[in-house]
């Protein structure tokens, strides 16, 4: 009887134990995302490698791997760069060229950056003709970093600040910044050794803190669009862009819509036309409130707890009185400017449901 009893109780572990790796290993599996890659990128010659660094990520940042959740990081990798961890840009060169001007502010420093032009790289040709070869941010920072490396160059150009940071902030597969990646908290596995741009420029590295930009942070939206919105124009830009609209709706003023609550032109954030809107809002309506816990509710535009703030609450609720509805997001109106892509008139809306059009194809993919 005893031994029976041992028995029951070891199969009950052996099971137990069973469904506790079972769970552990919900989600797509790997040959499913390998399905979805190839739909993105017909062809791709590494879907393995793409998928892995896809699963492999979601659950590093703790984030499901189920197929919304895929296809939302495939859909922004999609959209920034084909599925490629260092896209190609044929303005690249452009870039450089219109950078290198900028240098030319003396006669002596153009003499010595036009004499470095005409110096050999590494691989024998000179700088001036490599510069034509340039077609991905890589090729960029490769040829900037070997032509940077001569003593009589790198310090002159270090005196303007122009070291490869500032000349390119966004890089590999899903264009993160180099800034958050370097802040985050937490660091990728089956990257290897490296500095914090070789590391993005990996498949898993850019997969990943691509991922956490877009994924780890705590909102209420219910459209993957306004998330989406939120990684081309900054975490929380879509319900800033609502409580603007509410207070456009309220106050009867045309707010840009851009998601920024403060003016940050000058670096550090002041008082913005939403601002300045709000404040004379609450006068109107006869609200008792301190400016001071105002502008501090504002600072904290860029989180999560905005949402509790005195601010946020009174406008939502004057929204839902008048209205019958508050709104929590809208889709930012921002104008897309870069010197990697030529303007359209494209904007962060744009972005938002062009990222979400791959999105439902891939959900629509059987796999």
């Amino acid at each position: 009887m005893i031994r029976t009893t041992r028995l029951i109780v070891l199969a009950f572990v052996i099971v137990s134990s069973l469904s506790g790796c079972s769970k552990n290993e919900t989600g797509l599996s790997q040959s499913q995302i390998e399905k979805l890659v190839l739909t993105a990128r017909p062809g791709n010659t590494t879907p393995d490698i793409w998928a892995s660094a896809i699963r492999e990520s979601l659950v590093e940042l703790g984030q499901p791997v189920d197929k919304a959740h895929v296809c939302a990081v495939l859909a922004v990798i999609t959209q920034e760069s084909s599925v490629s961890t260092s896209p190609k840009n044929r303005k690249m060169a452009d870039i450089l060229r219109k950078k290198i001007s900028t240098f030319d502010s003396t006669k002596v420093l153009s003499f010595i950056i036009q004499k470095r032009l005409d110096q050999y790289a590494a691989n024998g040709r000179t700088f001036r003709e490599n510069m034509e070869t340039i077609s991905s941010e890589q090729d960029f920072e490769l040829w900037y970093n070997e032509f940077t490396s001569a003593e009589i160059t790198k310090p002159i150009l270090l005196v303007f600040n122009k070291d490869i940071n500032d000349l390119v902030t966004t890089i590999g597969s899903m264009q993160v910044s180099v800034k958050f990646a370097r802040n985050y908290p937490k660091k990728p596995s089956n990257v290897g050794f490296g500095t914090i741009r070789e590391i993005l420029y990996t498949c898993k590295g850019g997969v990943y803190y691509g991922t956490a930009y877009m994924l780890d942070y705590k909102h209420r939206y219910n459209d993957w669009k306004y998330v989406f919105a939120d990684y081309n124009a900054g975490r929380y830009a879509s319900r800033n862009a609502g409580f603007q609209k509410m207070l456009a709706d309220l106050s009867r003023k045309r707010i840009d819509l851009d998601g920024d609550l403060l003016n940050y032109a000058e670096g550090n954030n002041s008082r913005s036309v939403t601002y300045d809107t709000f404040i004379e809002l609450l006068k109107n309506k006869g609200k008792e409130f301190d400016e001071g816990s105002v502008k501090k509710d504002f600072d904290q535009e860029k989180r999560y707890d905005f949402e509790n703030t005195y601010s946020y609450k009174t406008l939502s609720y004057m929204h839902m009185k008048k209205f019958g509805s508050s709104i929590y997001a809208i889709l930012p109106e921002i104008p897309l400017s870069s010197p990697k892509f030529t303007s359209r008139n494209l904007t962060t809306k744009w972005y938002a449901m062009r990222v979400k059009s791959h999105f439902e194809r891939y959900m629509r993919r059987k796999i």
